[in-house]
């Protein structure tokens, strides 16, 4: 009688993973043993196998031996009762006796091992849809042009690929973490006083999970989180900080209405994401940078005329009372490059840009339009005081500067023309009657100011 093979202890040892039959056979494919899960499933005794033959119990889709090796296959398992089972067989080799093992998993529809390979399939499915979010997104953050276009687009994808209830974007400015996009559903709870959303995150630099409510108070104790969760609606979050080669760039936030969990692939996927929008957005500030740069006067450092128009656009983006645009040329200039040459020309320019910088305020704009003139762009109340305001320019130009010889003095022609608030001044226009307001300047002699009166755009000196 042929002796039984220790597959309990095969079981145990090699298979704990999972619960399976394990059958034994001999080289004619007789059965030599059977573990008890077998057993259940044929609904019998061991007696009642040992010595019959493997086909009697299994029908094997195709032999377990193919070109390419041991591989499983599909079968059918037959109770001594009529009842049939789908099952999966593969084959685990021979023991040292020759005997081979067979492993025997079945794959009906409410069996443990098929309900795993179903979730193990789900995994698979949600981990290449991932992967295809995280493959869109690079795409379009490698083509978005603005800051805020990365924000949003970080809100797009990161709703899809949470499920999101809401997302915010918080990004890192000159004014603090500001929020860029997305909807936060904790804002009108936020206590007065209270670091800005993000903050947390950006500090701690790790994705931060919140899984229920009570859980958002270990993350800010003594804020009241809790409480805030609650009233917000909130049961769940995971917030990931953005960040480019080191640097904070600002954070994310998904937000969950209902109880949330979260898998293993959250983190990573939190942070792919948060990281892809802050390299273009890093992106986006360094091209901005050089774009910037390559409109900056190379002798003195000051803006040229497309970038003043730009600076002074953004000005007007925050409301003013009253415009005003000064335009300054230098008399007695040509002078000092003819007899100094044109690097103590340069020097000279550059000392008038610093002294013109130090009257007007930091907010206002100061650009050099070309050659020996300037163009300053004032926010000011009324139109008496952007007059004061060119004066006091003219004054400082007109200073003794101590590295000219005796003979060569420097001072300025100023023109001056101011709008109220009252509809969108076209930049072209204000310089061209600021210019020629500092041509009856230069008319009248140099060194004054001629206010040019934009209804009949007829400058009047001052004196």
């Amino acid at each position: 009688m042929p002796q039984p093979v220790d597959l309990f202890r095969l079981e145990h040892s090699v298979l704990g993973l999972a619960t399976c039959g394990l059958i034994a056979v001999d080289r004619d494919a007789r059965i030599l043993d059977a573990n008890p899960r077998l057993l259940e499933w044929l609904n019998c005794d061991r007696d009642d196998v040992i010595g019959r033959p493997l086909e009697a119990l299994l029908t094997l889709r195709m032999p377990l031996a193919g070109a390419d090796g041991q591989r499983p296959t599909d079968a059918t398992l037959h109770a001594v009762s009529g009842v049939v089972r789908p099952v999966v067989v593969g084959s685990l080799g021979e023991d040292e006796g020759g005997a081979e093992r067979l492993a025997v998993y079945d794959v009906s529809t409410r069996s443990a091992f098929n309900l795993g390979f179903r979730g193990a399939e789900a995994k698979t499915e949600r981990g290449r849809q991932r992967l295809q979010i995280l493959l869109n997104a690079a795409v379009g953050f490698g083509n978005v042009r603005t800051e805020m276009d990365a924000a949003e687009l970080l809100v797009d994808v990161a709703r899809r690929a949470f499920a999101a209830s809401a997302v915010s974007v918080h990004i890192s400015g000159g004014d603090g973490l500001v929020h860029a996009a997305g909807v936060n559903p904790l804002a009108a709870h936020w206590p007065r006083g209270l670091q800005p959303t993000g903050t947390v995150t950006v500090l701690a630099g790790e994705v931060l999970i919140v899984r229920s409510a009570e859980e958002a108070d270990r993350h800010v104790p003594g804020a009241g989180m809790s409480d805030i969760f609650r009233a917000a609606g909130v049961h769940a979050a995971i917030a990931s900080p953005m960040r480019s080669h080191g640097d904070a760039v600002g954070s994310m936030i998904c937000y969950f209405d209902h109880p949330r969990e979260f898998d293993e692939e959250a983190v990573p996927l939190a942070e792919a994401l948060s990281n892809q929008a802050a390299q273009a957005i890093a992106r986006i500030r360094l091209e901005e940078t050089l774009r910037r740069a390559a409109m900056h006067d190379e002798v003195t450092g000051l803006p040229n005329r497309r970038l003043i128009e730009e600076d002074v656009t953004r000005t007007l983006m925050h409301g003013y009372r009253a415009l005003t645009v000064i335009f300054i040329d230098l008399d007695g200039f040509k002078a000092v490059n003819d007899l100094l040459g044109h690097a103590a020309g340069d020097a000279l320019l550059r000392e008038i840009g610093q002294r013109v910088r130090g009257v007007i305020r930091e907010s206002d704009v100061l650009g050099r339009f070309g050659g020996d003139e300037f163009i300053a762009v004032a926010t000011v109340d009324d139109p008496d005081d952007a007059a004061a305001l060119a004066d006091r320019i003219r004054a400082a130009v007109a200073e003794p500067y101590p590295d000219l010889p005796p003979g060569l003095s420097i001072t300025a022609s100023v023109g001056v023309v101011t709008v109220g608030n009252d509809g969108a001044p076209v930049m072209d226009q204000l310089i061209r009657a600021a210019d020629h307001a500092m041509y009856e300047a230069k008319m009248a002699g140099g060194d004054r100011v001629a206010v040019a009166h934009t209804e009949s755009s007829v400058p009047a000196p001052v004196l």
